[in-house]
């Protein structure tokens, strides 16, 4: 995320349109951090930057939307920024993962940022969202993360 652009980010909540659905080619944060997030002219999510990954203090979860966009039978609604690292519940934060994406290929990188955190190293993330057509489910997620400045690729399908 460039600093220049920085007073292009939307910050007060109206990146949703009246139906509640994303914006199209805009740039939001969301969540309890200076996450950032990006639309396609879809209005699909397409990007998510940490450049400082943080674990939130909340205790309890959040409720999350479980309504993802273009979710199939055996998806489930993943959470780009976790919960743990205060990402937002909502349509904003949330798109549809196979279950073993969710629950296995990203928690596993999920769990390696939120390790290097609790040992006070520096994280950052970035997530590119793949689509075929016009589908409002990725296809795949290219992730490429840092951990004290060691930087890490790993593409990751979603089909």
């Amino acid at each position: 995320a460039s600093k220049d652009t920085a007073e292009n980010i939307i910050r007060d909540g109206s990146h949703f349109d009246e139906f509640g659905n994303l914006r199209p080619n805009i740039r939001y944060q969301a969540g309890e951090f200076e996450y950032i997030y990006q639309t396609d002219e879809l209005g699909r999510l397409t990007n998510w930057d940490a450049e400082e990954l943080h674990l939130t203090e909340r205790t309890k979860r959040l409720p999350h939307d479980s309504k993802s966009p273009g979710k199939l039978s055996g998806d489930q609604a993943g959470h780009m920024a976790g919960d743990r690292f205060g990402g937002s519940p909502g349509k904003d934060n949330v798109v549809s993962q196979l279950r073993k994406v969710n629950l296995s290929d990203y928690k596993k990188l999920e769990n390696q940022w939120a390790k290097a955190l609790e040992e006070g190293k520096d994280v950052s993330v970035s997530v590119k969202l793949n689509y075929v057509g016009d589908s409002l489910r990725p296809d795949s997620f290219e992730v490429f993360y840092k951990i004290d400045g060691k930087p890490t690729f790993k593409n990751i399908p979603n089909n």
